[in-house]
């Protein structure tokens, strides 16, 4: 819903204001609808937003298979110490 919400207020921002606006970064003046440079922000919003999201996933991943080999570990050992019967070296 608030996806949908957000949408419905950029399109209504991007037909009352189809005014062209310039964007000075010291080097170079870009000149462009406003609707486009909302897109524009909107997609690198997005971009960054995934990168953050990606980077977390493989960094979860990543942690998981290193515990499930310490969980292989474990339970390879506590195999083998069933296997082996108990000792009484206090005889």
């Amino acid at each position: 819903m608030i996806t949908i919400a957000l949408l419905a207020l950029a399109i209504t921002l991007s037909m009352l204001n189809p005014l062209l606006i310039d964007i000075d970064l010291y080097f170079h003046i870009f000149s462009a609808p406003l609707p486009m440079f909302l897109f524009m922000s909107f997609l690198l919003g997005s971009f960054l937003a995934l990168l953050f999201f990606l980077s977390a996933y493989i960094k979860h991943k990543h942690e998981n298979s290193s515990l499930k080999k310490i969980l292989k570990t474990k339970e390879d050992e506590i195999d083998s110490l069933r296997k082996n019967p108990l000792r009484d070296d206090h005889e």
